[in-house]
């Protein structure tokens, strides 16, 4: 059984996270401005963290829908952006902006890339973090002007925790099923 060295363990967790920040940064305070920028950090992250992708498309398929059902639905908008959007226009086919797209694939990439960590942790403290992490992140993005809040705030951050939950449990769950902890004698073989 190999052993994991605890002190590169700590730096990963910390330059995954500063990482992720910036990413998070450049893709609600930059939207469209840094969407080359989001691109290239999310597959030089694939191409360091086999994979990744497999996890971040399959984990990021539900945030995208249902973020763009409550697009639809009118729970928050976008604004109108000041430039083109790269490649095309994905909110012409009634998705979220590919920015947020962008986000999600690079939210879903920190988890794997964090998913040694994550396993340490107790289920339920995981699912309270990331209910309110989630609805919290939203509105850091309606403060920064990113999403516009159509229901009241009070409102509109309730229904998010409810949906974070959901996502919460739905990429632990798909987190348990794709990696198999190498340091963990119970875990079988993938």
């Amino acid at each position: 059984m190999e052993r994991v060295n605890p002190l590169a363990n700590k730096l990963k967790v910390l330059l995954a996270g500063m990482v992720f920040n910036f990413y998070w940064l450049l893709a609600v305070w930059g939207q469209y401005r840094f969407t080359y920028i989001l691109v290239f950090i999310l597959i030089a992250t694939w191409f360091m963290e086999s994979k990744a992708w497999r996890f971040s498309v399959l984990a990021s398929i539900p945030g995208i829908v249902i973020d763009s059902m409550l697009r639809h639905w009118q729970v928050f908008d976008f604004p109108i952006p000041n430039r083109t959007p790269l490649f095309f226009n994905v909110e012409s086919i009634g998705l979220i902006p590919l920015w947020l797209i962008l986000l999600w694939l690079g939210f879903t990439t920190f988890v794997w890339v964090l998913r040694t960590s994550i396993s340490s942790f107790a289920t339920h403290w995981l699912l309270v973090a990331g209910s309110f992490g989630g609805a919290l992140s939203y509105w850091s993005g309606m403060k920064l002007g990113a999403v516009i809040w159509q229901l009241e705030t009070l409102d509109t951050f309730f229904v998010l925790i409810v949906i974070w939950l959901a996502l919460s449990a739905y990429l632990l769950w798909l987190l348990r099923i794709l990696y198999k902890d190498p340091n963990n004698p119970t875990a079988q073989e993938q």
